[in-house]
Protein backbone atom coordinates (compact mmCIF):
# COMPACT_ATOMS: atom_id res chain seq x y z
CA UNK A 1 0.00 0.00 0.00
CA UNK A 2 1.24 3.43 -1.05
CA UNK A 3 2.08 5.27 2.51
CA UNK A 4 0.26 8.16 3.34
CA UNK A 5 1.27 11.66 2.45
CA UNK A 6 0.10 14.25 5.15
CA UNK A 7 0.26 17.71 5.68
CA UNK A 8 0.15 18.18 9.88
CA UNK A 9 -0.25 22.16 11.09
CA UNK A 10 0.55 22.71 14.68
CA UNK A 11 1.90 25.42 17.20
CA UNK A 12 3.75 23.42 19.16
CA UNK A 13 5.99 20.20 18.46
CA UNK A 14 9.36 18.90 20.07
CA UNK A 15 11.22 22.12 21.94
CA UNK A 16 8.82 24.31 20.51
CA UNK A 17 5.90 22.54 23.06
CA UNK A 18 4.55 24.42 25.34
CA UNK A 19 2.08 22.21 27.26
CA UNK A 20 0.01 18.75 27.48
CA UNK A 21 -1.37 19.90 23.71
CA UNK A 22 2.26 20.14 22.67
CA UNK A 23 3.27 17.00 23.93
CA UNK A 24 0.50 15.39 22.51
CA UNK A 25 1.13 16.73 18.94
CA UNK A 26 4.63 15.82 19.06
CA UNK A 27 3.91 11.83 20.56
CA UNK A 28 1.06 11.37 17.77
CA UNK A 29 3.53 12.92 14.77
CA UNK A 30 6.13 10.62 15.82
CA UNK A 31 3.83 7.73 16.52
CA UNK A 32 2.64 8.15 12.72
CA UNK A 33 6.19 8.37 11.47
CA UNK A 34 7.15 4.56 13.20
CA UNK A 35 3.83 3.51 10.92
CA UNK A 36 5.03 4.75 7.87
CA UNK A 37 3.39 7.58 7.81
CA UNK A 38 5.06 10.70 5.59
CA UNK A 39 4.70 13.91 7.11
CA UNK A 40 5.45 17.26 6.26
CA UNK A 41 5.13 19.58 9.43
CA UNK A 42 4.87 23.25 9.94
CA UNK A 43 5.66 24.95 13.38
CA UNK A 44 5.78 28.51 14.60
CA UNK A 45 8.99 28.85 15.92
CA UNK A 46 9.56 31.58 18.96
CA UNK A 47 13.98 31.62 18.91
CA UNK A 48 13.85 31.66 14.48
CA UNK A 49 14.71 34.55 12.92
CA UNK A 50 14.39 33.26 9.30
CA UNK A 51 12.34 30.24 8.27
CA UNK A 52 14.07 26.91 7.54
CA UNK A 53 13.46 22.63 6.74
CA UNK A 54 14.67 20.47 9.42
CA UNK A 55 14.55 16.27 9.09
CA UNK A 56 13.21 14.80 12.24
CA UNK A 57 11.97 10.98 13.10
CA UNK A 58 12.36 8.63 9.94
CA UNK A 59 11.07 10.85 7.63
CA UNK A 60 9.12 13.64 8.95
CA UNK A 61 10.49 16.99 7.26
CA UNK A 62 9.87 20.22 9.27
CA UNK A 63 9.16 23.50 8.78
CA UNK A 64 9.97 25.97 11.20
CA UNK A 65 8.04 29.74 10.92
CA UNK A 66 9.22 32.65 12.51
CA UNK A 67 6.35 33.85 15.11
CA UNK A 68 6.84 37.31 12.90
CA UNK A 69 3.92 39.72 11.61
CA UNK A 70 5.48 38.24 8.09
CA UNK A 71 3.89 34.94 8.25
CA UNK A 72 1.10 35.92 11.08
CA UNK A 73 -1.56 38.42 11.64
CA UNK A 74 -4.62 39.20 12.98
CA UNK A 75 -5.34 37.00 15.88
CA UNK A 76 -2.36 34.80 15.53
CA UNK A 77 -4.00 33.35 11.92
CA UNK A 78 -1.31 32.57 9.66
CA UNK A 79 -0.97 34.08 6.05
CA UNK A 80 -1.89 31.57 3.92
CA UNK A 81 -0.55 33.57 1.02
CA UNK A 82 2.74 34.57 2.01
CA UNK A 83 3.40 31.07 3.11
CA UNK A 84 2.40 29.41 -0.06
CA UNK A 85 4.21 31.84 -2.47
CA UNK A 86 7.28 31.21 -0.30
CA UNK A 87 7.12 27.77 -0.46
CA UNK A 88 5.57 26.43 -3.48
CA UNK A 89 6.29 22.60 -2.65
CA UNK A 90 3.11 23.36 -0.12
CA UNK A 91 1.31 22.85 -3.36
CA UNK A 92 1.78 19.62 -3.98
CA UNK A 93 -0.74 16.49 -3.78
CA UNK A 94 -1.27 15.57 0.47
CA UNK A 95 -3.80 12.35 1.03
CA UNK A 96 -5.07 14.92 4.16
CA UNK A 97 -4.36 18.26 5.73
CA UNK A 98 -4.23 17.80 9.41
CA UNK A 99 -4.85 20.41 11.56
CA UNK A 100 -3.96 20.69 15.52
CA UNK A 101 -4.73 24.34 16.12
CA UNK A 102 -6.85 27.30 14.73
CA UNK A 103 -4.60 29.67 13.61
CA UNK A 104 -3.48 27.49 10.88
CA UNK A 105 -7.10 27.52 9.34
CA UNK A 106 -6.41 30.04 6.37
CA UNK A 107 -3.58 27.64 5.59
CA UNK A 108 -5.64 24.24 5.64
CA UNK A 109 -8.55 25.84 3.11
CA UNK A 110 -6.21 27.00 0.71
CA UNK A 111 -4.28 23.92 0.96
CA UNK A 112 -7.29 21.62 0.81
CA UNK A 113 -8.71 24.08 -1.87
CA UNK A 114 -12.11 22.31 -1.14
CA UNK A 115 -10.76 18.92 -2.27
CA UNK A 116 -8.06 17.26 0.18
CA UNK A 117 -9.79 15.91 3.17
CA UNK A 118 -9.01 17.89 6.56
CA UNK A 119 -8.70 16.15 9.60
CA UNK A 120 -9.27 18.71 12.95
CA UNK A 121 -8.20 17.50 15.99
CA UNK A 122 -9.88 19.57 18.53
CA UNK A 123 -7.53 19.78 22.29
CA UNK A 124 -10.09 21.85 23.20
CA UNK A 125 -13.80 23.83 22.54
CA UNK A 126 -12.48 27.63 22.82
CA UNK A 127 -16.35 28.45 23.82
CA UNK A 128 -16.26 25.96 26.27
CA UNK A 129 -12.85 26.32 27.77
CA UNK A 130 -12.76 30.24 28.16
CA UNK A 131 -16.38 30.40 29.05
CA UNK A 132 -18.02 32.41 26.03
CA UNK A 133 -16.11 35.21 26.90
CA UNK A 134 -17.56 38.74 24.89
CA UNK A 135 -13.93 40.30 23.84
CA UNK A 136 -14.52 40.32 20.28
CA UNK A 137 -11.22 39.00 19.34
CA UNK A 138 -12.35 35.58 22.09
CA UNK A 139 -15.40 36.05 20.09
CA UNK A 140 -13.86 35.72 16.47
CA UNK A 141 -11.69 32.79 17.28
CA UNK A 142 -14.31 30.62 18.89
CA UNK A 143 -16.78 31.89 15.23
CA UNK A 144 -13.27 30.58 13.30
CA UNK A 145 -12.84 27.00 15.16
CA UNK A 146 -16.85 26.49 15.02
CA UNK A 147 -16.35 27.25 11.18
CA UNK A 148 -13.17 24.84 11.05
CA UNK A 149 -15.72 22.05 12.47
CA UNK A 150 -18.41 22.92 9.57
CA UNK A 151 -16.10 22.68 6.88
CA UNK A 152 -13.51 19.87 8.02
CA UNK A 153 -14.32 16.22 6.83
CA UNK A 154 -13.61 14.56 10.23
CA UNK A 155 -13.43 15.54 14.11
CA UNK A 156 -10.94 13.88 16.23
CA UNK A 157 -12.17 14.77 19.43
CA UNK A 158 -9.99 13.50 22.68
CA UNK A 159 -12.14 12.28 25.42
CA UNK A 160 -16.33 11.39 25.73
CA UNK A 161 -16.64 14.54 27.82
CA UNK A 162 -15.67 16.27 24.99
CA UNK A 163 -18.02 14.35 22.44
CA UNK A 164 -21.39 15.24 25.03
CA UNK A 165 -20.81 18.55 24.61
CA UNK A 166 -20.26 18.38 20.85
CA UNK A 167 -23.96 16.28 21.12
CA UNK A 168 -25.60 18.85 23.27
CA UNK A 169 -23.66 22.15 20.83
CA UNK A 170 -23.17 20.88 17.34
CA UNK A 171 -25.23 17.47 17.33
CA UNK A 172 -25.17 18.10 13.15
CA UNK A 173 -21.42 17.06 13.18
CA UNK A 174 -21.73 13.86 15.45
CA UNK A 175 -21.64 12.00 12.16
CA UNK A 176 -17.95 13.04 11.37
CA UNK A 177 -16.44 12.63 14.92
CA UNK A 178 -14.22 10.07 16.45
CA UNK A 179 -12.85 9.89 19.80
CA UNK A 180 -9.69 9.13 19.75
CA UNK A 181 -7.49 9.57 23.38
CA UNK A 182 -4.16 11.08 23.77
CA UNK A 183 -1.19 8.82 24.27
CA UNK A 184 1.91 9.23 25.94
CA UNK A 185 5.50 8.18 25.06
CA UNK A 186 6.76 6.13 27.99
CA UNK A 187 9.67 8.15 30.28
CA UNK A 188 12.58 7.32 31.56
CA UNK A 189 11.75 8.67 34.77
CA UNK A 190 10.55 6.53 37.66
CA UNK A 191 9.16 8.14 40.55
CA UNK A 192 11.45 8.82 43.85
CA UNK A 193 10.72 8.89 47.51
CA UNK A 194 10.98 12.66 47.95
CA UNK A 195 9.25 14.81 50.98
CA UNK A 196 6.46 13.43 51.82
CA UNK A 197 5.08 17.22 52.10
CA UNK A 198 5.77 18.45 49.13
CA UNK A 199 2.97 18.69 46.39
CA UNK A 200 3.45 19.98 42.67
CA UNK A 201 0.86 21.88 40.31
CA UNK A 202 1.75 21.55 36.93
CA UNK A 203 0.13 23.23 33.68
CA UNK A 204 -1.29 26.79 32.43
CA UNK A 205 -1.86 29.30 34.98
CA UNK A 206 -5.50 29.79 34.23
CA UNK A 207 -8.61 30.15 35.95
CA UNK A 208 -10.30 27.06 35.15
CA UNK A 209 -7.37 25.26 36.41
CA UNK A 210 -8.72 25.44 39.77
CA UNK A 211 -5.14 26.76 41.22
CA UNK A 212 -7.05 29.25 43.23
CA UNK A 213 -9.36 26.23 44.80
CA UNK A 214 -5.49 24.51 45.62
CA UNK A 215 -4.09 27.81 47.06
CA UNK A 216 -7.37 27.89 48.91
CA UNK A 217 -7.30 24.52 50.28
CA UNK A 218 -3.55 25.00 51.33
CA UNK A 219 -4.43 27.83 53.55
CA UNK A 220 -7.53 25.39 55.32
CA UNK A 221 -4.24 22.46 55.87
CA UNK A 222 -1.68 25.55 57.20
CA UNK A 223 -4.03 26.97 59.97
CA UNK A 224 -4.52 23.15 61.44
CA UNK A 225 -0.96 23.78 61.69
CA UNK A 226 0.32 20.92 59.24
CA UNK A 227 3.25 21.37 57.68
CA UNK A 228 2.68 21.39 53.34
CA UNK A 229 4.68 22.98 50.94
CA UNK A 230 3.35 23.90 46.93
CA UNK A 231 5.09 24.23 43.75
CA UNK A 232 3.79 25.67 40.95
CA UNK A 233 5.52 25.14 37.62
CA UNK A 234 3.73 27.18 34.65
CA UNK A 235 2.69 30.11 33.13
CA UNK A 236 -0.12 32.26 32.07
CA UNK A 237 -1.50 35.40 31.44
CA UNK A 238 0.83 38.49 33.24
CA UNK A 239 -2.23 39.91 35.23
CA UNK A 240 -3.59 36.37 36.49
CA UNK A 241 -0.18 35.07 37.85
CA UNK A 242 -0.10 38.40 39.40
CA UNK A 243 -3.36 37.95 41.00
CA UNK A 244 -2.39 34.19 42.67
CA UNK A 245 0.83 35.30 43.76
CA UNK A 246 -0.99 38.04 45.37
CA UNK A 247 -3.15 35.78 46.86
CA UNK A 248 -0.85 33.62 48.14
CA UNK A 249 0.47 36.68 50.19
CA UNK A 250 -2.80 37.55 51.70
CA UNK A 251 -3.29 33.71 53.19
CA UNK A 252 0.32 34.24 54.39
CA UNK A 253 1.42 31.41 52.35
CA UNK A 254 4.50 32.71 50.93
CA UNK A 255 7.16 30.44 52.82
CA UNK A 256 5.12 27.30 51.25
CA UNK A 257 3.52 28.26 47.62
CA UNK A 258 6.54 28.55 45.47
CA UNK A 259 5.96 29.76 41.58
CA UNK A 260 8.93 28.59 39.35
CA UNK A 261 7.93 29.48 36.02
CA UNK A 262 7.42 27.44 32.81
CA UNK A 263 10.30 25.04 32.48
CA UNK A 264 11.03 22.48 29.76
CA UNK A 265 9.13 19.32 29.83
CA UNK A 266 12.25 17.02 30.53
CA UNK A 267 12.69 19.10 33.92
CA UNK A 268 8.91 18.75 34.42
CA UNK A 269 9.16 14.79 34.43
CA UNK A 270 11.96 15.30 36.90
CA UNK A 271 9.52 17.60 39.29
CA UNK A 272 6.76 14.95 38.77
CA UNK A 273 9.53 12.16 39.95
CA UNK A 274 10.57 13.23 43.37
CA UNK A 275 6.92 15.04 44.31
CA UNK A 276 4.98 13.67 46.83
CA UNK A 277 1.49 14.01 45.49
CA UNK A 278 1.05 15.59 41.89
CA UNK A 279 -2.01 18.20 42.17
CA UNK A 280 -4.53 18.09 39.16
CA UNK A 281 -7.57 20.66 40.62
CA UNK A 282 -8.87 21.61 37.22
CA UNK A 283 -12.54 23.11 37.06
CA UNK A 284 -13.23 21.52 33.85
CA UNK A 285 -10.59 19.79 31.60
CA UNK A 286 -11.00 18.70 28.22
CA UNK A 287 -8.43 15.49 28.93
CA UNK A 288 -5.71 15.72 31.34
CA UNK A 289 -2.51 14.96 29.72
CA UNK A 290 -1.05 15.82 32.94
CA UNK A 291 -2.30 13.82 35.26
CA UNK A 292 -1.37 11.27 32.80
CA UNK A 293 1.92 12.12 32.21
CA UNK A 294 2.16 11.69 36.03
CA UNK A 295 0.64 8.35 36.30
CA UNK A 296 2.90 6.86 33.82
CA UNK A 297 5.89 8.21 36.10
CA UNK A 298 4.39 6.15 39.28
CA UNK A 299 3.76 9.98 40.66
CA UNK A 300 1.13 10.05 43.28
CA UNK A 301 -2.07 11.47 42.13
CA UNK A 302 -4.89 14.21 43.79
CA UNK A 303 -7.31 14.94 40.67
CA UNK A 304 -10.88 16.72 40.48
CA UNK A 305 -13.10 14.80 38.43
CA UNK A 306 -13.96 17.26 35.62
CA UNK A 307 -14.69 16.44 32.14
CA UNK A 308 -12.30 14.17 30.33
CA UNK A 309 -9.93 14.23 33.30
CA UNK A 310 -12.66 12.04 35.49
CA UNK A 311 -12.08 9.47 32.37
CA UNK A 312 -8.36 9.26 32.78
CA UNK A 313 -8.17 8.87 36.67
CA UNK A 314 -10.72 7.08 39.18
CA UNK A 315 -10.70 6.51 42.60
CA UNK A 316 -9.09 3.00 41.41
CA UNK A 317 -5.18 4.87 41.02
CA UNK A 318 -5.65 8.38 42.56
CA UNK A 319 -7.49 10.39 45.35
CA UNK A 320 -10.28 12.29 43.66
CA UNK A 321 -12.40 15.01 45.06
CA UNK A 322 -15.54 17.30 43.05
CA UNK A 323 -14.26 20.02 41.15
CA UNK A 324 -14.27 23.33 42.53
CA UNK A 325 -14.68 22.12 46.31
CA UNK A 326 -12.06 23.12 48.57
CA UNK A 327 -12.82 21.34 51.13
CA UNK A 328 -13.37 17.87 49.42
CA UNK A 329 -9.99 19.04 47.95
CA UNK A 330 -8.49 20.06 51.40
CA UNK A 331 -9.65 16.42 52.95
CA UNK A 332 -7.71 14.71 50.17
CA UNK A 333 -4.63 16.44 51.00
CA UNK A 334 -4.65 15.43 54.22
CA UNK A 335 -5.06 12.27 53.33
CA UNK A 336 -2.03 12.21 51.08
CA UNK A 337 0.06 13.81 53.93
CA UNK A 338 -1.36 10.80 56.45
CA UNK A 339 -1.32 7.71 54.04
CA UNK A 340 1.86 7.41 51.87
CA UNK A 341 1.36 3.74 51.66
CA UNK A 342 -1.92 4.38 50.44
CA UNK A 343 -0.65 6.58 47.46
CA UNK A 344 2.39 4.72 46.75
CA UNK A 345 -0.77 1.69 46.12
CA UNK A 346 -2.97 3.96 44.09
CA UNK A 347 -0.13 4.99 41.80
CA UNK A 348 1.15 1.76 41.16
CA UNK A 349 -2.17 0.91 39.70
CA UNK A 350 -2.23 4.23 38.34
CA UNK A 351 0.95 3.23 36.19
CA UNK A 352 -0.09 0.00 35.27
CA UNK A 353 -4.24 1.83 33.71
CA UNK A 354 -1.42 4.51 31.82
CA UNK A 355 0.52 2.05 29.97
CA UNK A 356 -2.54 1.64 27.66
CA UNK A 357 -2.34 4.97 26.93
CA UNK A 358 1.31 4.46 24.98
CA UNK A 359 1.18 5.96 21.15
CA UNK A 360 1.85 1.92 20.05
CA UNK A 361 -1.16 1.06 21.29
CA UNK A 362 -3.26 3.78 20.50
CA UNK A 363 -1.51 3.75 16.36
CA UNK A 364 -3.69 1.09 14.75
CA UNK A 365 -6.92 3.49 15.67
CA UNK A 366 -4.83 6.75 14.17
CA UNK A 367 -3.91 4.49 11.24
CA UNK A 368 -7.47 3.34 10.33
CA UNK A 369 -9.03 7.42 10.84
CA UNK A 370 -6.57 8.28 8.41
CA UNK A 371 -6.59 5.57 6.10
CA UNK A 372 -10.32 5.78 6.16
CA UNK A 373 -10.18 9.56 5.15
CA UNK A 374 -8.17 8.71 1.83
CA UNK A 375 -10.46 6.49 0.62
CA UNK A 376 -13.24 8.86 0.57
Amino acid sequence: MIPLNVLSLTNEFEEESFGGAGTAATGMLYMLDRLGVQQTVIVPRSDWNVPGWLLRGHQIKVLGLPRSSHYFGYLGMIKADVVRQEFPELSQAWDLVHIHAINFTPLAYTISGGVTPILYSVYSFLRKELGDRPEPELQAQFKIQEDLLLRCQRIHLISQSERNYMAERFPQYLFKTEVLPLGISLPAERWQQGNANEFLYVGRLMDYKGIEDLIQAMSLIRQSGRQIHLNIVGKGQDHYEAYLRKLVQSKKLGAWVKFHGWIPSSEVRRWMGRAACLVVPSRREAYGMVALEGMVIGTSLIASRAGGLAELVSNSCALTFEAGNVKELSKALITALDNPSLLRSLAAKGREQAFAFEWGQLAPRYLTVMEQMRRQ
